[in-house]
């Protein structure tokens, strides 16, 4: 008899394949939203006031704006004035239906969202209005994060002053395209993305600093558990890095105390109420994609190198064990990860980073001592920011060494190469032989 546990377990399963089928219907979860509200006005002109309900998303040439008034609205505008979160604005001009380019489809993209019309410059004018309680709150939040990038922007010269946005805040707009497509080529696009596999190698380099030092597990734990806490709210609370930091630190967790079972339905379930509140995201939100399929790797593909693993322990020589192992977890994990993502990876950005499994190595043992070359400072450089360039001295040289590494390896032809015709069936067999190679090394493994 199946206990109430794994009833649920199986229910959430269910649900998922559910969403999962309707979401091959190109028109599902869409039916009577994309013509209500200013989404009925498209493609005409008209004036309406509304809420910035989002942070402003910011590139080096424009704003764009998500206005909440009758439906959701992204504006895309001038940098300046400058408009954000909370302000109220009369809104003038053309509102179109998103159209498709290059092969993509921008409308479901931005359905996810609930977003159905955009703009495109029109005459904007700034009006009254007050904020509730919880506005107010994520008002203030947004003003800390702003003030850690003014921080930032001041004690760092560009590009590495781009590049600790998008690590610490997770600004992806702030990295040029130039140095996006040598993180691309190398596999290290990561960097720029609170994705799960970004704060799972994050949480798992500090536990392996921490109990370096010689901090006890609890310890370490716990200042892994501030480090969950508090990157979402320097994120600005965005639903992807709390998504992320969750995922993370249950994955982690599990895979610590070896409670994979355990892990596996609170991933399901965490995807699955994830679904009911947006069945979009399975299909049109890469990083939820990305993010569930990288946990994956790390559960099911990672664990079939602790053989190897083991083996390469008793050859080492003691003075140099640990760090060849933790350079060996790196290199792990990086496979582990890289080949989960791979089909959804070729699907939407055509390309397979060869260069990836050097560069990620190369980069990530830097991941924690950037991450407090970035933090310790922050106070004392709001007190004196005179000091900032000095106080993030040390930051600077890791970030420009990431860049350096980053250029270099994407250099080479090799490096990464195109593949455009991988579709839906080459990712479902791909990840059907992959789970039958991960179920034959289990097997083997269990009966050793």
């Amino acid at each position: 008899m199946l206990s109430p546990a794994k009833i649920f377990f199986y229910l959430n399963l269910i649900f998922i394949g559910f969403v999962f089928c309707r979401s091959l219907d190109d028109e599902a979860f869409l039916v009577g939203k994309s013509n209500v509200g200013v989404a009925k006005y498209n493609n005409q002109k008209i004036e309406f006031i509304g809420q910035v309900c989002e942070e402003a998303d910011i590139d080096y040439k424009s704003r764009r704006l998500t206005i909440c008034a009758d439906g959701r609205v992204l504006v895309t505008t001038a940098l300046y004035p400058e408009y954000n979160f909370g302000d109220y604005l009369r809104v003038t001009g053309l509102v179109k239906t998103p159209e498709k380019f290059n092969g993509f489809d921008y409308g479901r993209y931005l359905a996810r969202y609930d977003i159905y019309s955009v703009m495109y410059y029109p005459k904007i004018n700034k009006e009254s209005g007050t904020l509730s309680n919880q506005q107010e709150i994520y008002l203030a939040l947004l003003k800390l994060k702003w003030k850690i990038k003014l921080i930032l922007d001041k004690s760092l010269p560009e590009p590495e002053a781009g590049l600790a946005d998008a690590l610490l805040l997770g600004y992806r707009r702030t990295v040029s395209d130039e140095d996006g497509l040598a993180f691309s080529r190398t596999g290290l696009s990561h960097l720029i993305a609170i994705s799960g596999s970004h704060i799972t190698i994050l949480s798992a380099m500090i536990l392996g600093l921490m109990l370096f030092l010689g901090f006890k597990r609890q310890r370490a734990l716990q200042i892994i558990f501030m480090f969950l806490f508090i990157y979402p709210i320097m994120t600005g609370l965005s639903a992807s890095a709390v998504r992320s930091a969750v995922m993370g630190g249950l994955v982690f967790l599990a895979s610590y105390y070896g409670r994979l079972a355990t892990i596996v339905k609170a991933l399901v379930f965490s995807a699955a109420l994830m679904l009911v509140i947006n069945p979009r995201l399975l299909r049109d939100d890469i990083g939820f994609q990305l993010s569930f399929a990288a946990v994956g790797g790390i559960i099911y593909v990672y664990p079939c190198f602790e053989s190897l693993r083991s083996k390469i322990k008793n050859k080492l020589h003691a003075g140099w064990r640990t760090f060849w192992l933790a350079l060996w977890d790196i290199f792990s994990l990086t496979i582990a990860c890289q080949l989960a993502v791979t089909p959804i990876m070729l699907i939407n950005f055509h390309q397979f980073s060869i260069i990836s499994f050097i560069a990620n190595p190369i980069v990530i043992w830097i991941f924690p001592f950037l991450l407090a070359a970035l933090i310790i400072p922050l106070i004392p450089a709001a007190i004196f920011p005179s000091l900032g360039v000095w106080l993030f001295f040390p930051a600077y040289l890791m970030l420009k060494f990431i860049f350096v590494a980053a250029r270099l390896l994407a250099k080479p032809n090799w490096a990464a190469i195109e593949i455009n015709n991988f579709g839906n069936l080459d990712a479902t067999v791909y990840y059907i032989l992959l789970i039958i190679l991960v179920w034959l090394f289990q097997k083997q493994k269990t009966r050793r």
